[in-house]
């Protein structure tokens, strides 16, 4: 019995997008039912790296004779030339989003484009040279764009684009009369006001005679000012905007602006902060990280005026310390937060401010880098439950077995979990073995009770990194016994497995990670993206189960596992049916057999990294790409005079190699 169109539209409401794709794929009616306008809305149809032209086999020409009418394009890395003009003159009206990035087209095609685009509602042109380098686009009547308008466009990003002028942006401006977003980010942008005097004269009307040689941020402040009442964000990330600039913004009337990201601004200062949160009380998103002038007194004026903010970017800002984080308890809407590599911050700060009370409104933290202890991340998973995206990697001393578990008892929420490189994480902790204790109800964290401090008294004879290896083992064997003598009901610790909701997991360089906790704790049915790069200890017996227990995997890092071979990438490729990015990087025992392996099953594959890996040949990864009609992108080794008969020559890493590393923190 087929279930009726609204029926099937109303179930794939609750998948989430992987599984809905996959659901398209079943059958006709299934394919239209998850094409429903209520889902393209959000999609987009991406065109990377891909030869497109007029050909009825070309990706393009595909989409254009398609019954599902897309609304939103993605073109990077790819050439567009006036072959397409059939596909804009009958696609052209649909869009509402266009994005061009690294695209090699000229000015004539992109203005035939934008003619037949007259109902987008966000155009983003990064990166394309080719385009601005004239000077010329949108210039006059023989284009026939005198006239021309984007009523609907609310968003124009012409972000990384050095050779943007006053006088290009002025056309642009002038064609979008409803913009409420402009994104600026990486753009040639001059502040210094001799240049402003140089090629604007006092008193003179820059509209009507604006610069074909520089962007100057006064002409961008007067398109700002024009459009004051319409404008809600805007982003001027990686220029040299200061507080003097930022101070000017803040002060135009009539501006009420609800996000602002001036991410990698340097010449930022406490003097634009408190001119920003003094007059644009409403903001709602606010990004300043990587700005190393920020200090506690902006943070101070963000937190006692911006009472309405939901997302908090201080990432890097060094200058912060507990004095300004302790202010963070008076945003009670905050629900995405960074404050990560602020090497100042210390559990006292955190404690008195997020965690002052229980925050139940907290959906997204990053804290990684912070010098913290495991205390600090036990009160903070006990205090915020509703987190749904955590990063605590780089925290050495703060993620260890004791705090991972608090976490696995607490985030029951989690859909995204970074502990990459937090090497005092073993087996123990992840899979919640860490004691054998079946008459103890308590239901506090489990410890493994293999500490540092063996039970094995005999004097070691070989160096320090060796006897670490032989307690990895000794560690690793009584997990695994706990594992096969316990079953969930019969032990009071708490698994990784618990976390059904995860889709994304990244515990790279966690190097006590074996195949124990690939077997007993990754049963996750959502995952998507999996980056266990440097976890060397792991093998195929791992990766077996762990394919079987996660099918849904799209991404999967690899790096510089050393003891994968062929038989772990065949159970990969062929468990995996929905893989699509693969890095097997320094993987250096795999042989032509992983790329055979990958050539006969792997049938969504876009990218495959296998540099490194010295048993490959280079004919046939060369080759490989003929026969995954989906693959765009394989990265190998570049010919070099270490290359000898096509086989590089590079010796496997010493077994002890990782251990040091860990110990002097070299990683």
């Amino acid at each position: 019995m087929e279930l009726p169109y609204e029926i099937l539209v109303y179930l794939f409401k609750y998948l989430p997008k992987s599984d809905r794709k996959a659901a398209s794929e079943v059958c006709r009616s299934w394919y239209l039912a998850a094409n429903d306008n209520y889902f393209l809305k959000k999609k987009v149809a991406i065109f990377c790296k891909a030869a497109l032209n007029d050909d009825p086999c070309s990706p393009l020409m595909i989409f254009e004779n398609s019954p599902i009418i897309y609304s939103n394009y993605l073109f990077s890395e790819v050439e567009i030339s006036n072959k397409l003009n059939a596909f804009w003159d009958k696609q052209g009206e649909n869009m509402m989003s266009l994005t061009l990035r690294n695209c090699d087209i000229c000015e004539r095609v992109f203005v035939y484009m934008l003619q037949n685009c007259l109902n987008l509602e966000t155009l983003t042109i990064e990166r394309c040279k080719e385009i601005f380098m004239s000077g010329r686009l949108l210039e006059g009547k023989t284009e026939g764009l005198s006239n021309i308008c984007f009523d609907k466009l609310k968003f124009l990003s012409l972000p990384g684009n050095q050779y943007l002028t006053d006088a290009l942006m002025n056309r642009f401006i002038n064609a979008a009369p409803t913009l409420e977003e402009l994104n600026l980010s990486g753009c040639s942008l001059q502040f210094h006001i001799g240049l402003v005097k140089k090629f604007y004269s006092q008193g003179s009307n820059i509209f009507q005679n604006p610069s074909e040689s520089v962007l100057t941020f006064h002409f961008v402040l007067q398109c700002i000012i024009a459009r004051a009442k319409n404008i809600k964000k805007l982003f001027f990330s990686k220029t040299l905007i200061d507080g003097a600039a930022l101070k000017s913004l803040s002060e135009v009337e009539n501006l009420k602006l609800q996000g602002l990201e001036v991410h990698s601004c340097d010449q930022l200062t406490n003097t634009g902060i408190l001119a920003l949160t003094t007059h644009q009380t409403m903001l709602k998103e606010l990004d300043i990280g990587l700005c190393t002038r920020v200090t506690d007194q902006s943070l101070v004026f963000i937190c006692q005026n911006l009472i309405n903010l939901e997302y908090l970017n201080i990432q890097r800002c060094r200058a912060v310390t507990d004095l300004g984080i302790c202010e963070l308890k008076k945003l009670k809407k905050l629900k995405v937060l960074n404050i990560s590599q602020c090497e100042l911050i210390t559990k006292n700060g955190l404690e008195n401010g997020i965690c002052a009370t229980e925050n139940n409104i907290l959906e997204e933290l990053d804290i990684h880098s912070l010098n913290i202890d495991q205390t600090a991340v036990i009160m903070l998973s006990e205090n915020l439950p509703r987190l749904r995206s955590l990063d605590i990697s780089y925290c050495f001393n703060a993620v260890t077995d004791t705090s991972i578990q608090v976490i696995f008892k607490n985030q029951l929420l989690l859909q995204t979990l970074k502990i990459s490189h937090c090497d005092k994480v073993s087996d123990a902790g992840l899979t919640g073995m860490g004691k054998v204790d079946v008459q103890n109800n308590d239901e506090g964290p489990i410890m493994s009770n293999y500490s540092v401090n063996s039970q094995h008294h005999k004097i070691h004879l070989g160096s320090r990194a060796e006897e670490e290896i032989v307690r990895d083992a000794r560690r690793k064997h009584d997990v695994m016994l706990m594992c096969e003598k316990l079953s969930k009901d019969t032990y009071t610790g708490f698994s990784l497995a618990r976390l059904k909701s995860l889709q994304e997991l990244d515990i790279s360089g966690c190097n006590r990670i074996t195949d124990v906790s690939l077997t007993y704790a990754f049963k996750f049915k959502e995952l998507i993206t999996l980056n266990l790069s440097r976890c060397q200890q792991i093998t195929h017996d791992g990766i077996e189960y762990l394919v079987k227990n996660c099918p849904s995997i799209e991404y999967f890092n690899l790096i510089d596992c050393y003891n994968l071979k062929d038989e772990a990438v065949v159970n990969i490729v062929i468990g995996l049916k929905r893989l699509q990015h693969l890095e097997l990087r320094g993987c250096n025992q795999l042989t032509d057999k992983t790329l055979e392996a990958i050539q006969a099953h792997c049938k969504k594959l876009k990218i495959v990294d296998i540099q490194g890996c010295r048993n490959i040949t280079s004919e046939l990864a060369c080759s490989i790409s003929s026969f995954i009609p989906t693959l765009h992108t394989v990265l190998m080794s570049k010919p070099g005079p270490y290359i000898t008969q096509g086989v590089k020559d590079r010796s496997p890493a010493p077994t002890f190699l990782p251990a040091l590393l860990r110990k002097l923190r070299l990683h």
